[in-house]
């Protein structure tokens, strides 16, 4: 039976990192799941010392979502919880209705900054999810469920405290609280597959088989388990992979084809890529292992593969990185390097202080460029060629230049042999790669 006190044991063991002092909040949709969840995490958080807050999502697919939102604006309003409540339009973009719908929920998740946003899922939804893996052919990811943990955006996690626990448990819980909640008509649609499977597979598999939600739930365990085993060879393996900095396309070919594709999956998400399905993977890891160069455009993203190495520009950054084309810029050196965005980074071959607080010119590589680099005269774009940038961003790359237009730094790289001391200044931009 689920009580507070159950319930706070199974938060000390779900979530042994403690929450305090943590930002959380509660997914309420006004639905008995997460009616029940914000009402425990209010009375454990008044003996724990964190206050949760409550996020409503309007999708605007129901006659009755203004409804639904004033339920959760009153609940909480009992509760003295802060409700937020943010308005979507869902639009199906060749997914079904409930996808997009939780596509706009989740990208409203990440946006937040919570610590920990907690959702309301239980045991019988990880089990609905389970076998819509399995009708749907997922792999081993999607098999393996929902994790009672994950990061979220760049900060948070979202959390699911009630996965140890049944439907009817929370029904009990609520009803011996005097709990109200709204109904979603959608949820007894079973056009829709998951309510099928909940309404109808579902009894009746456990009516036939013996045990079968336990034997369900002990398979994602088992599944959950092993992705995390794959995980980590995976993160050991890009690590390697990109230890000097970079997606080095010569160490990713010592490991198998299977490896390979993990890798390259796992590189891909690290970068905030949209992950291709499974026929693209497989393309951009076959053009990686046979040819020299290559180029794919992703959602908002182009991957370049040059010189050994594989490139990931967001296509919004890219457009940033043309601030210098056919333009200069001029001023005091320190002044306008930091307005355009640039860190003046401690170097041990870098420019002198005195030389910052001068006036100087900021602009793009030209073609008679050239500096003195370990005592040789190198032409600018025969250094860049032999950084291995890009040649698309050769053309416009940084260069810091005194009054009298003569190099003296060649941004995120290095800085002339003649001038520089110990512990300089090399000017870096973020949105360029990192060269020394």
């Amino acid at each position: 039976m689920l009580t507070l006190d159950v319930f706070e044991q199974q938060l000390r063991n779900c979530f042994p990192q403690g929450v305090d002092g943590q930002k959380i909040a509660v997914a309420l949709s006004g639905g008995l799941d997460s009616v029940v969840l914000l009402h425990l995490l209010v009375c454990a958080g008044k003996k724990g010392g964190f206050i949760p807050e409550a996020l409503h999502i309007h999708h605007g697919l129901s006659p009755h979502a203004d409804a639904w939102a004033d339920f959760c604006r009153n609940y909480c309003d009992t509760l003295g919880v802060r409700l937020e409540t943010v308005r979507v339009s869902v639009e199906k973009n060749g997914l079904g209705i409930e996808a997009a719908a939780r596509q706009k929920r989740y990208a409203v998740f990440s946006e937040k900054e919570f610590d920990i946003l907690a959702l309301a899922h239980h045991r019988d939804d990880q089990i609905e999810t389970f076998m819509l893996a399995v009708a749907r052919g997922g792999g081993l990811r999607a098999l393996s469920s929902m994790p009672s943990v994950r990061p979220l955006g760049t900060r948070g996690i979202i959390w699911r405290p009630l996965l140890p626990f049944s439907r009817q448990e929370l029904q009990d819980y609520a009803e011996r609280q005097g709990l109200s909640n709204i109904e979603d008509e959608s949820n007894t649609d079973t056009g829709y597959l998951r309510n099928w499977f909940r309404h109808s597979a579902l009894p009746e598999l456990s009516a036939r088989i013996p045990d079968f939600d336990r034997h369900v739930l002990n398979n994602i365990r088992v599944l959950q388990e092993d992705l995390a085993l794959l995980d980590e060879v995976v993160v050991q393996d890009c690590r390697w992979v990109c230890g000097a900095g970079y997606f080095d396309t010569a160490r990713w070919l010592t490991f198998s084809p299977r490896r390979r594709s993990h890798i390259l999956r796992y590189f891909l998400k690290e970068n905030a890529v949209p992950l291709p399905n499974q026929n693209a993977l497989a393309d951009i890891a076959r053009v990686l292992a046979e040819a020299k160069t290559g180029r794919w455009s992703l959602q908002g993203f182009e991957l370049h593969h040059y010189a050994g190495r594989l490139f990931v520009f967001q296509l919004e950054k890219m457009d940033k990185l043309l601030f210098l084309k056919d333009r200069q810029i001029s001023g005091n050196l320190r002044e306008i390097l930091k307005g355009q965005g640039f860190v003046l980074k401690r170097h041990s071959f870098g420019l002198p202080e005195h030389l910052l607080e001068q006036d100087g010119i900021l602009r793009p590589v030209l073609p008679s460029d050239s500096m003195t680099i370990g005592g040789i005269h190198k032409n600018m774009k025969k250094i860049l060629q032999e950084k291995r940038v890009l040649p698309a961003l050769r053309t416009f790359w940084p260069v810091v230049a005194d009054r009298e237009n003569r190099p003296l730094a060649l941004a995120n790289c290095c800085t002339d042999f003649r001038l520089s001391v110990s512990d300089g200044i090399l000017p870096v931009h973020p949105d360029f790669p990192v060269l020394f």
